[in-house]
């Protein structure tokens, strides 16, 4: 996979490894390729916990805002509007329509949402525990490091993971061509 391809960021993988303490794997990962559209800003902003979080990031240019084209491409903006009845989230929603459009990966870890859409449309997909997996291989975090972490992601049902351990999500969930993003 070229380099070029763009990581776009979903609010929910922001959550997590803000959570987890970890956001910055984000850059150590994919440096200069760590993307956000403005409408995922938006609903972050919102969120009080992250918003200091979230705005460093972009004063640090660890990762870069992009404008969702609502009048520059109106078969993007179309679909997006159309896919509203099988997606609600809107960040989910622009962030796949631009990846179809773009041909970059989505972060984002609802699965349940993503992966008809991204499956269907040949679209790339990293989930939180896939940015783990990937910095575990790369020897930046351990495997016992990254559970103690996906127990503060999900302390008191707060957030979501497919998986308790990142050994169970590596065995059902991961794939290897993932590595190469």
């Amino acid at each position: 996979m070229s380099r070029e391809v763009l990581i776009l960021l979903d609010s929910d993988v922001v959550i997590h490894l803000f959570k987890a303490d970890k956001i910055s794997l984000l850059n150590e990962l994919f440096p200069g390729r760590v993307r956000m559209l403005d409408v995922v800003l938006e609903e972050l902003l919102k969120n009080r916990s992250v918003r200091n979080v979230v705005e460093n990031l972009f004063t640090y240019k660890q990762i870069e805002e992009i404008t969702f084209p609502t009048t520059s491409n109106q078969q993007l903006f179309q679909e997006f509007i159309e896919l509203k009845s099988t997606i609600t989230g809107t960040g989910e929603r622009a962030c796949l329509v631009y990846c179809k459009h773009y041909q970059n990966i989505i972060a984002s870890s609802n699965t349940t949402d993503i992966i008809p859409y991204c499956n269907a449309h040949g679209i790339a997909f990293l989930t939180t525990l896939d940015i783990l997996s990937i910095a575990m291989e790369r020897h930046l975090i351990s495997e016992t490091e990254i559970n103690t972490h996906i127990k503060k992601i999900t302390k008191n049902n707060e957030s979501y993971l497919c998986c308790d351990t990142i050994a169970e999500h590596r065995k059902v969930h991961f794939d290897r061509h993932k590595l190469l993003y």
